[in-house]
């Protein structure tokens, strides 16, 4: 058992003096009740003084008193429970956090959010409807490609947090590199892969693995490409998801006169949504294209593959399981019943 408030524990020291209180009171009211039998003619009228109720309310109080004080610390003990996880399902995805997802999500929108802003909302949403057990690798890429995650986690609210807390300029070269990120995502599967065939305690079923990569694709095919994706094959699918419009637009900067990014000759940088480069990837590897727009037709495809061929099985989790309302239940009771004996 743990408590939330340990330091309201401190009170259960007054317990001691309160006991003391109790029986000088007692003393006190006997010493008069002697005297007063002694006097003429109230001998015979006096009656004994009621030791047992005396006693009775005084340990109904300080017991009722006692589950106060411990309810106030709220104990929490921790209980165990099983839920249903899938097991062999495995997602990278590869999140584009390059200069050009400052853009605006709608170019011609007031106000509008930035793509990069827009893309961590929905990611967030997708997270958060992934069943139990599915581990996770989150790799945000521009020039560089990191994982933010200890290799692959189940943890999604611990994910989540990663997202919600993740900076757009998370590196310092801020331009876009495709081949780096899915060379990143392919060896994070292929370790993964490598971990799962030693693992001799791991399920016989083959584990889904998919990649997700998530950008504007404002680069050009190139060369690079076309030799990774030829190297990897279909084995590995990777869904696409494109952000942004594929009209220029204009990306912010507050540091800049005319308040957009500017090249060395002082024009103003434009971005667009390359499609064509994304479906490139996505059909060479056995994957699907899909616009931010129609992403909940990536995520409900993903969902009927994990049904479809996933692993469900079961685990034991721990939760913490409050007992303060328990306490305050019984002290509740034990000092109505201490107040209605005292004539209240």
């Amino acid at each position: 058992m743990t408590w939330e408030y340990p330091w309201i524990l401190w009170g259960l020291v007054t317990i001691p003096f309160l006991i003391g209180l109790f029986l000088s009171l007692w003393h006190q009211k006997k010493a008069v009740w002697d005297i007063w039998c002694k006097l003429p003619f109230v001998r015979r009228q006096s009656v004994l003084l009621p030791k047992k109720k005396y006693f009775l309310t005084t340990s109904l109080f300080l017991i009722g008193f006692t589950l106060s004080m411990l309810g106030f610390a709220s104990p929490v003990i921790q209980r165990s429970a099983w839920e249903p996880i899938w097991e062999n399902v495995v997602l990278v995805i590869l999140l584009d956090v390059s200069r050009s997802m400052e853009a605006p999500y709608h170019p011609d929108g007031e106000n509008a959010t930035s793509r990069f802003a827009e893309t961590k909302k929905s990611l967030q949403e997708f997270i958060s409807s992934l069943p139990k057990g599915i581990k996770i690798s989150l790799v945000p890429f521009s020039e560089y490609a990191v994982p933010i995650t200890s290799g692959f986690s189940d943890d999604h609210d611990e994910i989540i947090a990663k997202i919600r807390h993740l900076p757009r300029n998370f590196f310092y070269k801020q331009g876009t590199d495709l081949v780096t990120a899915l060379q990143e995502g392919f060896n994070l599967v292929d370790t993964f892969l490598r971990i799962h065939k030693e693992d001799t305690l791991t399920s016989s079923t083959p584990p889904i693995i998919s990649l997700i990569l998530i950008s504007d694709g404002d680069r050009p095919l190139t060369r690079d490409i076309y030799n990774l994706l030829a190297r990897r094959g279909s084995s590995i699918p990777v869904f696409t998801i494109g952000i942004g419009s594929e009209d220029p637009t204009y990306i912010p900067d507050p540091l800049s006169p005319l308040g957009y990014l500017t090249d060395q000759k002082g024009q103003p940088v434009t971005t667009a949504l390359k499609a064509d480069v994304l479906q490139f990837i996505a059909e060479k590897t056995g994957g699907t294209y899909y616009t931010l727009e129609n992403r909940g037709e990536l995520f409900a495809t993903l969902q009927d593959i994990i049904q479809k061929q996933g692993s469900q099985n079961q685990r034991e989790y721990t939760y913490p399981y409050p007992l303060r309302s328990f306490f305050f239940l019984g002290a509740f009771v034990l000092l109505l019943i201490f107040y209605r004996l005292e004539g209240g």
